[in-house]
């Protein structure tokens, strides 16, 4: 496969943990939550690669998958370099929802390094919301495949190739069950817990280039049942991202289902009604979701040669100027110097989101001080793009962590290096500010 490139209160929830400010309401003395994104991430950080490309399947695999993206070719499982007689499955949504669980507890943690501490109930609510026994059961299924299934990325201009698993261990620890009046505790079986993974050296050094990541709305993601949808939200809004309902991006069933390995219906009849039956159908699920810049869209049509009917997918952009722009800032000189126009401006603070829990995460650890300088810094992003951006975020941090001290302070180095990069480079958007957030 081969695709081309009423209320006064407020409860404050710890950012930490990837929560956010809610408002909350008082109903006969006790407090009623109103917003429903308060219990996870709303933005989460993730390999770039798995957004741009149907690199997770939509139904479980028996075997390998190859998919080639630009210049670069992936063997997704079915092979193991230690054993030739291993075949772990490909990896699909469900491992998706899993890693990307995973990725949370980590971006939310202090440490960023190759070992992700969580408990399991804690995965459990990130990856179901719940913690009953059947997920329990599937999650260390699907742990096993994330251990076992060797990734093998080949850039074909060079024909260098790279083999790697996302995760080299889970650290598990048994225990006696807890509940003596279980039937099971006089039998000699044990608890098991789970208490930490560690990602393997190749796949925690690609988390930490902040120009091979880009945003997810994993709240969005993980509010999707259908796995088809799934695949669908995590590969298609990329590709959809600067079309509009005139002119959309479009893609006939047959190889959208096969890009994403799929079942394709022989008939051209069934393969609509598998996007269009039952009253949740996969085109309600995916018409409507938020993404980054705004709302996803889709409709089926027939193609032109009336034998398959295609998605046509677009984006609906969130139509607002930003207060930003009307303020008075240094930094509006230092971009209108760099060459760029206040019209460019206008555009991309249009389309800038908040700052990210990630983001507000960096410069807390760089001890930068936020409020007050909120606009400046979401004006930055907005100029630098989301990559860049977090880069001298991150340089910030490693100042702080490794004790270099600032002739000011740490906020006023930051800003000062912020407006330099302004200044003296040429301004261009990533690949992922360019429409790749999802």
């Amino acid at each position: 496969m081969t695709i081309s490139p009423n209320s006064k209160n407020t409860v404050a929830i710890p950012r930490k943990y990837g929560l956010e400010l809610i408002t909350v309401q008082d109903t006969s003395g006790s407090l009623t939550i109103q917003q429903e994104d308060f219990a996870r991430s709303r933005l989460l950080l993730v390999p770039k690669k798995f957004l741009i490309s149907p690199f997770f399947a939509a139904s479980p695999q028996a075997g390998e998958r190859k998919v080639t993206v630009g210049n670069f070719h992936f063997h997704i499982g079915g092979f193991n370099p230690l054993n030739p007689n291993s075949h772990p499955p490909a990896l699909d949504v469900r491992h998706a929802r899993l890693l990307f669980s995973l990725l949370s507890c980590r971006q939310n943690s202090d440490d960023n390094t190759q070992l992700v501490r969580f408990s399991f109930n804690q995965i459990c609510q990130l990856y179901a919301n719940s913690n009953g026994g059947r997920y329990s059961r599937a999650i260390r299924s699907l742990f096993d495949n994330l251990v076992t299934a060797f990734i093998r990325i080949t850039e074909i201009d060079t024909g260098i190739a790279r083999t790697y698993r996302l995760i080299e261990r889970v650290a598990i620890e048994e225990r006696p069950i807890r509940r003596k009046d279980a039937k099971l505790a006089t039998s000699g079986q044990m608890e098991m817990w789970f208490n930490s993974c560690t990602l393997s050296k190749e796949f925690a050094d690609l988390l930490g280039k902040a120009e091979e990541l880009q945003h997810l709305r994993f709240d969005v993601f993980n509010s999707i049942r259908a796995p088809l949808a799934q695949a669908i939200y995590l590969y298609i809004p990329s590709r959809a991202h600067h079309c509009t309902e005139a002119k959309p991006f479009e893609i006939g069933l047959t190889t959208l289902l096969r890009q994403v390995s799929s079942t394709v219906p022989m008939h051209k009849s069934r393969r609509k009604e598998l996007f269009t039956k039952n009253r949740n159908s996969i085109l309600k699920q995916l018409d409507g979701l938020k993404t980054l810049n705004g709302v996803f869209r889709v409709r089926l049509t027939e193609t032109n040669s009336g034998d398959d009917y295609k998605l046509q997918a677009w984006e609906e952009r969130k139509q607002h100027k930003s207060n930003l722009f009307t303020r008075k800032s240094a930094l509006i000189d230092d971009w209108v110097a760099s060459g760029h126009t206040l019209e460019e401006l206008e555009q991309r603070l249009a389309q800038v989101e908040p700052m990210s829990e990630y983001e507000i995460d960096l410069l807390e650890k760089a001890a930068v001080r936020l409020e007050g300088n909120e606009p400046f810094f979401r004006m930055a992003k907005a100029m630098l793009g989301t990559a860049r951006f977090a880069e001298l975020l991150a340089e910030a941090k490693g100042d702080e962590i490794e004790g270099r001290v600032a002739k000011k302070n740490p906020t006023a180095r930051l800003i000062w290096r912020v407006r330099t990069a302004i200044k003296s480079q040429k301004v261009t958007l990533s690949a992922g500010d360019k429409g790749l957030d999802n």
